[in-house]
């Protein structure tokens, strides 16, 4: 399949082979709403010349087929020329997944499951001004297969089970807050091994919304802000992030664009995206290009080292890849993409940066925001700093 698909000119060719199962369980008031499995199979070919690219798929897995789509990736290359590479035998390589699975969520029965729901929500029952909670379960296993025309053929597989609690509270001047929170684990069904933990995390959730109720909406101002550790992640991937990935570089709409080796912020940043670390939930093995992820240093001390690179990305810039090509699924062709991203700790005394502030804001949770040159972060949880406290 890949040498026809290079068959007219192209200089690499990939397959993309995904078969994920998802399943979706919603329990609202005490009973099962729905429950339901999708199971998504299909072929990507991504074929490239210089910056040129073509991407197919079908989910007709037939020989004839893939070499159908290959032809019809080689016609629209259009590159008019014959093609003259040599593929190399296949070297099979297999990364050492960051997220190992023990217990397969495909094959543990819907009742657990709804059991697991059942428990949950009967851990909160009782709990003061809850006016209504749904909680829903849902688990994603994915596998992937990826081979290319430099010979590479690697396998990986995702897996992430996750629990959704959406809730309303009512406090007691009969002002309402509604909002959701997600207890989710990079790993198989062992990720609710422990019951009383989804538990906890449900009545921390329902806690912090309970103080929520009680506080003063802050003032518009223009302060110093504090962010605690942990926090803060959706900050960097829109401030940061998505404005260091090669598809914004590349694109020009970047207010990186051209700064590499520069100054582009405090000696006290360090910012790094990194792919590898255990139980994280932008872990794995490799990208969807086949790639190892690794940890990218993006800001050292101020200074811009790096961008976040898929294949064609790099090409683009004149740099390889940094294990950052990921698909939305089979039918999508790869991009630039964050997997763990996190600003380096420093040295700083955490209680002198609040000693410091006459006025300024202590934020300990942040919900969803927008990236670019303008990005914008809902804040969700935080304090007023005054006169130092």
């Amino acid at each position: 399949v890949l040498s026809e698909a290079v068959r007219s000119g192209g200089d690499f060719a990939e397959l993309f082979w995904e078969d994920k199962e998802e399943h979706d369980i919603d329990y609202t008031g005490g009973k099962v709403g729905r429950a339901t499995t999708v199971r998504t199979v299909g072929v990507g070919i991504y074929l490239l010349r210089g910056d040129k690219s073509v991407y197919v798929c079908t989910n007709d897995l037939r020989l004839s087929s893939l070499l159908e789509q290959a032809r019809r990736a080689a016609q629209l290359l259009d590159s008019g020329a014959a093609g003259s590479l040599v593929i190399p035998p296949f070297v099979q390589q297999q990364i050492v997944s960051p997220n190992p699975v023990e217990i397969s969520p495909a094959e543990v029965e819907n009742a657990r499951k709804i059991q697991l729901l059942r428990d949950t929500s009967a851990g909160l029952s009782g709990y003061s001004g809850l006016r209504s909670l749904d909680i829903g379960y849902s688990d994603k296993d994915q596998r992937v297969m990826i081979a290319n025309t430099e010979g590479l053929f690697t396998t990986d597989r995702r897996t992430a089970c996750r629990l959704r609690l959406r809730a309303t509270m009512e406090g007691k001047d009969g002002r309402l807050l509604s909002r959701w929170d997600d207890y989710v684990r990079p790993v198989g069904f062992e990720a609710f091994r422990d019951t009383g933990a989804t538990v906890d995390f449900a009545k921390d959730f329902l806690g912090r919304m309970a103080t929520s109720l009680k506080a003063e909406p802050i003032r518009s101002c223009t302060v110093p802000v504090v962010l605690e550790a942990g926090s803060c992640g959706t900050f960097w991937h829109e401030c940061c992030g998505h404005p260091l990935e090669s598809i914004a570089i590349a694109s020009g709409s970047s207010e990186f664009c051209g700064q590499l080796g520069k100054k582009v912020a405090s000696d006290k940043v360090t910012l790094l995206d990194d792919g590898t670390i255990p139980g994280m939930y932008g872990s794995e093995a490799v990208d969807d290009e086949g790639t190892p992820t690794r940890r990218n240093v993006l800001i050292e001390n101020g200074v811009l080292k790096g961008y976040l690179c898929d294949r064609m990305g790099g090409r683009r810039l004149g740099m390889q890849s940094t294990g950052n090509g990921r698909k939305q699924d089979y039918t999508y062709a790869p991009t630039s993409r964050m997997t763990n991203t996190f600003l380096a700790p420093g040295t700083d005394d955490e209680e002198e940066m609040i000693r410091d502030i006459d006025q300024g804001l202590f934020v300990t949770g942040c919900g969803g925001g927008c990236g670019g040159r303008e990005f914008s972060i809902e804040i969700t949880e935080g304090g007023g700093i005054e006169n130092g406290k």
